[in-house]
């Protein structure tokens, strides 16, 4: 029985196929003294034309061999990570297949192409994970595959799997699948097909693939371990103060709220790079409340015309497993003041009033934090008290702290003895850095200790090895002229006090 086809499947190495693959049809020479000639004996044959070749190559083809025989042929040798492709013009099967690279679920390490003058179109064939053939449509239009189960439509850029019997349809030639060729055409190899290697090429991927995945996965088992807290948060003391008096408390002590009306709705408001979805997960981590986060990029695109019963999903399942906090990131984009025109955000700002009302009503433990640093722009309904009556300042962060946040950020850090922490703090205070900023300064100073070491230049020439950076440390310099970057780039404002529009 055939199995569901492939479709649109990203294997994790999809940015290799998309660049890498480009450049090695690119640079690779074809080969024709045998389909299997090893990577030295294609750095011989570096003066080969490369359309010329395949001219010549071609020329010579059997005419009494069939494009099943070829086919079948190729497929006695035919491994994971190879594809066979076939078309009347090399370049443009070339096209077609990276176009369709979305379907195939490997790396590719060699290309076979066959040239056919009597197939309109471009086809290929792989091994997917389980070892079957699979065959993939890299035309626009549909292609039919004929086989004891009737016949089937195989959409563009997908991908069915096929076994011996079955009868590829492309325009008006048929493709018998075969087992093998007949007669025996192993000896013949060369004459009809052309090979593209990227074994060894494809080997240096995966290997970096994976271990940037265990990288990954090691990253990931840490941050678990360690959840963002209000510690993490620096400079912020007043407005962690507030969601703890508004949210934490009411989260974790319900009985002494009892009798309190709780504000279900807090708008988080102030410049970017300020902390407001930072302090919106730390708030989750410390109520150990179920935390679900949305921006309103996401909003706009998964719930367009669709807010209603996607809207009240969301909350029927913060409803559910609470106590809950859910942030809409960006809110200004999704809850504009509504007008005639802008039918969306009016029925978003409709929706989420509705459902407001009805967490208010209920007195759930149901708590919606909205970041925004354009709260003018929100709808006055939303603003209102029941609703988002709740508004916090959420600014740059004062002297000390700037301090605290730059300990945050330089913790894991290989300070040198040298550097004055309470100056550069000073220095990041009086050009107004944010929380983000701080982060982004500290990450080019270490950046620039590499410079400065001649790290990068290592790296580039190959030389590099960890005893380099086993003593590195982070001078003053350092961050001088990450400060000095940061401030050409015109990045800084002029310091105005919390509160001040």
């Amino acid at each position: 029985m055939k199995i569901s086809p492939i479709q649109n499947y990203n294997y994790s190495v999809n940015n290799y196929r998309q660049a890498d693959f480009n450049r090695n049809f690119q640079q690779v020479k074809p080969y024709s003294s045998d389909v299997f000639v090893s990577t030295s004996a294609q750095k011989q044959k570096n003066n080969i034309n490369f359309t010329g070749n395949i001219q010549n190559l071609l020329s010579v083809i059997p005419k009494k061999i069939s494009l099943d025989d070829k086919i079948a042929a190729l497929f006695d040798e035919f491994k994971r990570g190879d594809v066979i492709t076939v078309g009347k013009n090399f370049k443009e099967t070339q096209k077609a297949l990276k176009a369709s690279l979305g379907s195939v679920d490997h790396i590719i390490k060699r290309v076979f192409f066959i040239k056919d003058n009597d197939v309109d179109g471009n086809i290929a064939f792989f091994k997917n994970a389980t070892g079957e053939k699979e065959f993939l449509n890299l035309n626009k239009f549909d292609l039919y595959l004929s086989s004891e189960q009737g016949q089937d439509a195989l959409k563009p850029q997908t991908s069915f799997y096929v076994m011996p019997g079955d009868i590829l349809y492309v325009g008006k030639k048929g493709i018998m699948i075969k087992d093998a060729a007949s007669p025996d055409l192993a000896s013949e190899r060369r004459k009809f097909s052309n090979v593209f290697d990227f074994t060894e090429d494809s080997r240096e991927v995966i290997k970096r693939q994976n271990s940037k995945q265990l990288a990954t996965l090691v990253r990931e088992i840490k941050s678990r371990k360690q959840p963002i807290s209000f510690a993490d948060v620096g400079g912020q003391d007043k407005v962690i103060d507030e969601l703890k008096k508004g949210i934490l408390y009411p989260i974790k002590y319900p009985e002494a709220f009892e009798n309190v009306s709780v504000n279900h709705g807090t708008i988080l408001t102030g410049p970017p790079g300020t902390g407001k979805t930072l302090i919106a997960e730390a708030l989750a981590n410390e109520s150990s409340a179920y935390f679900k986060k949305l921006n309103g990029s996401e909003l706009k695109s998964k719930w367009i015309g669709e807010s209603e019963s996607n809207l009240r999903d969301l909350f029927a399942e913060a409803v559910e497993k609470q106590p809950s906090i859910i942030v809409f990131d960006e809110f200004d984009s999704v809850a504009k003041k509504r007008d005639k025109i802008d039918h969306y955000s009016a029925e978003f700002v409709n929706q989420l009033l509705s459902i407001m009302s009805d967490i208010e009503k209920n007195n759930d433990d149901v708590y919606i934090l909205a970041t925004t640093n354009k709260i003018d722009m929100l709808d006055e309904a939303i603003r209102r008290s029941g609703r988002f009556g709740k508004h916090i300042e959420v600014g740059p962060p004062d002297l000390n702290g700037t301090k605290q946040i730059l300990g945050i950020h330089t913790s894991q850090k290989p300070l040198d003895k040298s550097l004055d922490v309470e100056q550069l703090s000073a220095k990041l205070h009086k050009i107004n850095a944010t929380g983000a900023d701080i982060a982004r300064i500290v990450a080019d100073a270490h950046g620039n200790a590499y410079q400065r070491l001649g790290i990068f230049e290592k790296m580039d020439k190959g030389t590099f090895t960890k005893a380099d950076i086993d003593k590195l440390t982070i001078k003053p310099e350092d961050f001088n002229k990450a400060i000095d970057d940061f401030i050409a780039e015109g990045k800084v404002t002029e310091r105005k006090r919390i509160g001040f529009n």
